[in-house]
């Protein structure tokens, strides 16, 4: 069964990082708390990743992913993107992102920023006609293997690319 509830106002993302819930909320404007506090404005906060300490935040308006250390102010890693959604922790100093703008999955290197496509020509989700913009959340995950899993929103796809798959 359930085990904790929390009533949010418009939730895209979640995940749990150095013990507490974060999540990206359209309406709250950004990466919060659960209390509702903000933890880092983003113009239309979209995928979360953590490694259980660092978190990391996409924003589909601006094509930027923030990095929070929660000592920190917040930091841009990785700016260009094109309607970024699903983020997920590769390994250290790696990030993977859908890029629903471009139908791509992408690697960031976090020390650089630089980006490197792994796989292209994903049937995706198209952006929505209101809110959210993001319309179908494309997601991505990394699984124990290394292999990439990404979600296709409206087009009702899993997509598997298996581990050091490059393009």
């Amino acid at each position: 069964g359930v085990l904790e509830e929390y009533a949010m106002d418009f939730p895209i993302d979640a995940v749990r990082v150095n013990g507490e819930i974060v999540v990206s909320d359209l309406v709250l404007g950004g990466v919060v708390r659960i209390d509702k506090s903000i933890i880092a404005p983003l113009t239309v906060a979209s995928g979360l990743a953590t490694d259980g300490e660092t978190l990391w935040a996409a924003d589909y308006g601006t094509g930027e992913i923030w990095q929070i250390d929660f000592v920190n102010p917040p930091v841009v890693v990785a700016t260009g993107l094109n309607k970024p959604e699903g983020l997920a922790f590769e390994k250290p100093g790696q990030l993977v992102v859908v890029e629903t703008g471009t139908s791509t999955l992408t690697r960031i290197d976090l020390a650089s920023g630089n980006k490197t496509t792994v796989v292209d020509g994903l049937k995706l989700s198209t952006p929505g006609l209101g809110a959210p913009p993001t319309w179908w959340f494309d997601g991505v995950t990394v699984g124990p293997s290394g292999d990439i899993y990404i979600s296709g929103g409206d087009k009702n796809v899993i997509y598997k690319v298996p581990n050091n798959k490059l393009r």
